[in-house]
């Protein structure tokens, strides 16, 4: 029995551990370059965000756990769907034509397309109370990307199923998953940079860190996670200078990481609500 119950939590850990090594690796990389571009300043900051860590720490934790291994079937299932009832386009032998390197390419730029727009909807009256909770790191981090409800975080396997639907490889898929999420981590950084020249074409820091500002016009702007020119080209880039305001969103979430679980779920009840009224006078 014992061994039984040994067996079964080092099943279980395993997504965990899977998870934190890079985790690790990239907690490593942007302490130093924090302490590179901040010095001792850095560890003040990083006191400062301690509270917020632990929430987005726990988000982690659920995620490998319960909501990733779900959400992995789930796409899957849909995935193998398109292609069962042929809503996936034949396009193997374009991507066979021009090589791997461009049809990696591809994939990142598509998906960075469909994600500025997907980003947009997430910002919607409809789907804001879910996405409220990545907003709602009042000391934006790194790690702030790992802070999403589940439902958000569904939402967002939008932009796989639509490259899965122009007929990408899988390979291709997940290269296009692995530069977005890692770059993701970059934008979300704690770091004063802009990229100069390059930020005409390639989100930087800065320019997200007005995305995530509380009160002011620069917070419905900056939608892009890798390439600034879709939001120049639709209107909607904002980087006026430094970011220095507060940041976070103006709604009460509730408490911790629980509170926020539980937060886009109170919203759409009560959003319900007065309609179940209506329709049963």
């Amino acid at each position: 029995m014992a061994s039984q119950l040994t067996e079964t939590m080092g099943r279980l850990a395993q997504p965990l551990a899977a998870v934190l090594w890079p985790l690790a690796v990239c907690a490593l990389a942007f302490a130093a370059l924090a302490w590179l571009t901040k010095g001792r300043r850095a560890l003040a900051d990083a006191r400062a965000a301690a509270g917020e860590t632990k929430i987005n720490a726990v988000m982690v934790a659920v995620d490998a756990l319960a909501v990733g291994p779900v959400l992995a079937i789930g796409m899957a299932a849909v995935v193998g769907g398109l292609a069962t009832r042929g809503l996936q386009l034949d396009t193997a032998p374009l991507w066979a034509r021009i090589g791997r390197w461009p049809t990696a390419a591809a994939a990142i730029v598509l998906g960075d397309f469909f994600g500025y727009w997907r980003h947009r909807a997430q910002h919607s009256r409809w789907l804001w109370p879910a996405h409220a909770v990545h907003h709602s790191d009042t000391r934006l981090t790194w790690f702030s990307l790992e802070r999403m409800h589940p439902i958000d975080r569904a939402g967002s396997l939008m932009d796989m199923v639509l490259l899965s639907a122009l007929g990408l490889p899988v390979w291709a898929l997940a290269a296009n998953a692995l530069v977005r999420h890692y770059y993701g981590y970059f934008v979300h950084a704690d770091l004063p940079w802009t990229l100069g020249k390059v930020g005409w074409v390639i989100n930087s820091p800065v320019m997200h860190r007005w995305h995530h500002a509380r009160d002011v016009e620069g917070s419905g702007h900056n939608f892009a996670t890798v390439f600034s020119v879709w939001d120049r080209a639709f209107g909607t880039y904002y980087q006026p200078g430094p970011c220095a305001v507060p940041l976070g969103v103006r709604e009460d979430l509730g408490e911790g990481a629980l509170g926020q679980y539980a937060h886009p779920l109170k919203v759409w009840a009560r959003a319900l609500r007065p309609r179940r009224t209506e329709l049963s006078s």
